[in-house]
């Protein structure tokens, strides 16, 4: 369903377009399958390792749909900055989750509703049957992912960070901040007073009675006794690039496949070497899914094509830089996630070889991402700014 490549989320992006309007707006809660006519577009695994961007994205739905009638659609491609925004103003909020997760996979292995699940054996039709959609295809529907979350935790009782972790081994467009924050939101420890409770109605009425829920769900949520102190907010500093630079290497990575787009803005001034980096090793680490590495790694791929080289490890991307001469090498701002600890040897390696590597911030994140200080309601209303600025004009 997802070919890692841009045509092919082109041709997915343009035959959703007359539906991302008020169409979209209201059928969007409802669970169909993609193609023509799908009530949502699917395109989040292709934003995920940016072979579309999000303002390219809205660009094309602004040619076809007024600003007001495409806001629900637009809210949603921003929802994901939101949370990436959010999550980079507070990494604690990550460091916390990997410990209670490393705290979790200690006891899991002997927790028999855990390895049910798992199996797609809980006894709840609805959730075996999307723990097979999952893990089959690395893709759920949004409302889908909500109904999962809550039956997983207020129905099943088991550990949130456990089902965060499923879903970020498994999901196609699974990032740390979109997959960890929704979690925390259905578990009530995002925002005081407020879980999500799957209901059997909402969910026959939203699949349209595919699933009958004769099981019993929770009916009142797990309230947390204590919701942890939010961290100091704090978006990291990049440093300045130099005036003066020659020799140019563009690392591409699989959080923004076609930075290129953006990182270069004159190509003339200087000499421009490409190439990309994925670490199989950090995706086994993690505990990624085949399949998810592989639809990045071929997104990357697809952009590098036969010409630019893929590295794998440091010493490769140093040995690139020796044999290139290079000064400077441009690499899109690593958001916080699964590899983000590792870029400190990525830059221990760049500079033994006579280079320095500079993360850049590309205009979207750049414009969103110190919005993201509260909720959502809030960064919105920096949305009709970015139409106006951050989106090139046609």
């Amino acid at each position: 369903m997802h070919i890692p490549n841009r045509q092919s989320a082109l041709e997915v992006l343009h035959q959703f377009l007359p539906n991302a309007g008020k169409k979209y707006a209201l059928r969007r809660n409802y669970v169909s399958a993609q193609g023509k006519g799908a009530n949502v577009s699917g395109l989040s695994p292709w934003i995920r390792t940016r072979l579309l961007h999000e303002w390219e994205i809205i660009e094309y739905v602004l040619h076809q749909h007024s600003a007001s009638a495409a806001s629900k659609f637009i809210d949603e491609v921003c929802w994901r900055t939101y949370w990436k925004g959010w999550l980079q103003l507070r990494p604690a909020v990550w460091e916390q989750y990997l410990t209670e997760l490393n705290q979790m996979h200690e006891v899991s292995c002997n927790d028999t509703i855990y390895q049910a699940t798992l199996a797609g054996q809980s006894g709840i039709e609805c959730i075996d049957k999307w723990t097979q959609e999952l893990q089959q295809t690395g893709y759920l529907h949004n409302h889908v992912r909500m109904w999962y979350a809550s039956i997983w935790i207020h129905t099943l009782k088991l550990p949130w960070v456990l089902g965060a972790d499923l879903f970020m081994q498994n999901l196609l467009d699974g990032d740390p901040a979109s997959n960890t924050l929704s979690w925390r939101w259905v578990a009530g420890l995002h925002t005081k007073g407020k879980t999500y409770l799957a209901r059997p109605d909402n969910i026959r009425k939203f699949t349209r009675g595919r699933f009958e829920v004769k099981e019993s769900l929770a009916t009142e949520a797990i309230i947390p006794k204590d919701l942890p102190r939010q961290p100091p907010r704090s978006l990291p500093n990049l440093d300045p690039l130099p005036d003066k630079k020659s020799r140019v290497g563009v690392l591409l990575q699989e959080d923004d496949v076609c930075a290129l787009n953006w990182l270069i803005t004159n190509q003339d001034e200087v000499e421009i070497h490409i190439a990309g980096y994925f670490s199989a090793e950090v995706y086994a680490e993690n505990r990624i899914a085949p399949m998810v590495a592989q639809f990045r790694r071929e997104s990357l791929e697809s952009v590098l094509q036969l010409e630019h080289p893929l590295f794998k490890d440091f010493e490769s991307v140093g040995n690139w830089v020796t044999t290139n001469q290079l000064d400077t090498v441009l690499m899109a701002e690593v958001p916080i996630g699964i590899w983000n600890t590792k870029i400190q040897g990525l830059k221990t390696m760049i500079e033994a070889h006579g280079a320095k590597l500079y993360m850049q911030r590309c205009p979207w994140d750049a414009h969103f991402h110190p919005l993201a200080k509260a909720g959502f309601f809030r960064f919105k209303q920096g949305i009709p700014a970015a139409l106006d600025s951050v989106i090139s004009p046609s």
